[in-house]
Order: C-alpha cells, then sequence, then structure tokens
C-alpha cells in the first residue's frame, strides 16, 4: 500500500520525462520513459530509491543492478557510469533522489551517535564502499511516504519538511546501509576532506602526495583505503572524473579545446587520445551521438 501511494504521488508530481525538482531540501522526483543508454557522470553524496523498473551503475569495472525492492546508496561524489535498460510512457522507471549532503543529514547523524543505540562498527578505521545497494525496508518505506505527503499540502510541508526528513534519515541510519553510511561520514572523515579538495581543485594539477596531505596520511596507507572506498585508485579517480565532466560539457556544446582546459588538462591533443581511449571515440563524435544528452534521472 505505502509504495503503491508513493508512486501516485511521484506520477502527479513528476509528469514528464527526466528529473524534476522539489520544493523539500536535497529531493528530486525521478521519472524515465525511455531507455537510458551508458552515460558518464558523477554522482554526488545522495541516495537513489526506485519504484519500478531497473539502473545499472559502472564503477572500477564492476556494475550495481538496483530497482524495485533495494536502493542505491552513494557516499561520496564518484565518477560512475549510468543506464536504464528498459522504460517506457507506458512503463516508465519511477523514483526519487535524496541527497545526504545537507544541513539535516548532519544533524540527523550527530543525534543519533548521541543516543549510542546505533551499530557497533561505526568506529571502524577502514573505509566502507562508497557505492552500495541495499534493501527497502518498512521503516524506510513509510518514511519516504510521510516526506512525499507534504508535497500536496503546503502549509503542512512549512510546518514539518525538517522532522519528517529527519525520520527519513534516521530510518536510512538504522536500515542496511546505515554502517556504510555511518562509518563514511564518521571515522572516514578524513577521505571525505580529501575528496572535497579533488572536486575543488580537479581543474589544476592535483598530486597524490597532497591528497594524503589533506587526508592526514602517509601516501600509502591514502591509496589502499582510497581504493578500498571508491573502487579505483587516486589517479583513476581524478582521470574519470575529468573525463566524465568533460563528456557532460561537450554533450551540451562547450568547445573541445575549451573542455580540455576546464577539467584541468593541460593540452587539447592529450585530452582527445585520453578520452579516445576511455570512452572508444573522440570528443568530436561526442558531440555528434545523441546518447551523452539521453540522461534522465543522474
Amino acid at each position: 500500500m505505502s509504495k503503491r501511494r508513493i508512486r501516485d504521488l511521484i506520477l502527479r508530481h513528476a509528469p514528464a520525462h527526466g528529473t524534476a525538482d522539489c520544493p523539500i531540501e536535497g529531493l528530486q522526483l525521478i521519472r524515465v520513459t525511455a531507455p537510458v543508454p551508458t552515460v558518464p557522470t558523477i554522482y554526488p553524496a545522495s541516495l537513489c530509491f526506485l519504484l519500478d523498473g531497473q539502473k545499472r551503475v559502472y564503477l572500477g569495472g564492476e556494475a550495481r543492478t538496483y530497482g524495485d525492492g533495494s536502493f542505491l546508496c552513494c557516499t561520496m561524489p564518484l565518477p560512475v557510469e549510468a543506464e536504464v535498460p528498459e522504460a517506457s510512457p507506458d512503463n516508465p522507471v519511477l523514483g526519487l533522489l535524496l541527497s545526504l549532503e545537507t544541513p539535516t543529514m548532519t544533524e540527523t547523524l550527530v543525534a543519533a551517535e548521541a543516543t549510542s543505540r546505533l551499530e557497533p562498527d561505526v568506529n571502524s578505521a577502514e573505509p566502507s564502499p562508497g557505492l552500495v545497494v541495499a534493501p527497502w525496508d518498512e521503516p524506510l518505506i513509510d518514511a519516504v511516504l510521510r516526506l512525499l505527503l507534504l508535497l500536496d499540502d503546503s502549509c503542512a510541508r512549512q510546518v514539518l519538511t525538517t522532522s519528517r526528513l529527519r525520520e527519513l534519515y534516521f530510518a536510512l541510519l538504522r536500515s542496511e546501509a546505515g554502517g556504510v553510511i555511518r562509518r563514511t561520514f564518521g571515522a572516514s572523515r578524513d577521505l571525505g576532506r580529501a575528496l572535497a579538495y579533488l572536486h575543488e581543485h580537479i581543474h589544476e594539477p592535483i598530486s597524490i602526495d597532497e591528497l594524503a596531505r589533506v587526508a592526514g596520511m602517509s601516501k600509502a596507507v591514502f591509496h589502499r583505503r582510497f581504493k578500498a572506498a571508491t573502487a579505483l585508485s587516486p589517479l583513476q579517480f581524478i582521470k574519470a572524473t575529468r573525463l566524465n565532466n568533460a563528456a557532460a560539457l561537450i554533450a551540451g556544446g562547450k568547445n573541445i579545446a575549451e573542455t580540455a582546459y576546464e577539467v584541468g588538462y593541460e593540452s587539447p591533443s592529450q585530452f582527445s587520445r585520453e578520452f579516445n581511449r576511455h570512452y572508444g571515440m573522440p570528443p568530436r563524435r561526442w558531440a555528434n551521438d545523441p546518447g551523452p544528452s539521453a540522461a534522465a534521472g543522474r
């Protein structure tokens, strides 16, 4: 019953193909009405719940599929490739995105940790995978429904949004994905500092020594923990992030040479070689390919 009501709310508030913004902090609705080919993108720290259909995400050569009965939890910004294998106007892929990078999420985590009622592994020094698939559970489904019901009541939305978000985040922290989230935002904040620095300076030369310094680790420890969390080495992560950003810019009409410099390459020729090697086609052909611009719902 709860999932049926969630589905009805998404259909009414996301009437067209794509991602619809909402008047609720960190929330977007998804409606995909046609298959989406594999496209590169940067996933922010967020959750993606699907009511109908499936999505497939690739990171570090591994595929993760999620859909009805499971959700995707991305605990840090990651360069991925994603696709929607099947969708149509009569059978759309429906879902919602919820950011983990909100003040309400931080406040909820701090308050939950203070109660000492969470699982005992939250202080683990080892990083957790940055991308995991976990099953829905009833408390999480109910919390999602209660949040989406605010879309139909502007008065209640003004009064209750923060408390409903905290309820949803708390249900998430108690779900199967909760330990991963708590370790990422808790013991692994050192990696979070390095990732924030990396994304802020992605258009500049970045050394692994500098990232390790920001994280407060030796170079060897940083390399090991970074790969454990992201499935990529630091150099692979930097390259994938730059190329995914570039693919989006080129698909949006950006000049190839300007794109090369904007994402951190020192020469357009080097950029073109690495782009071709990574995507199997030169940037100019990518600009004319309909696939890159077809992504919807991340």
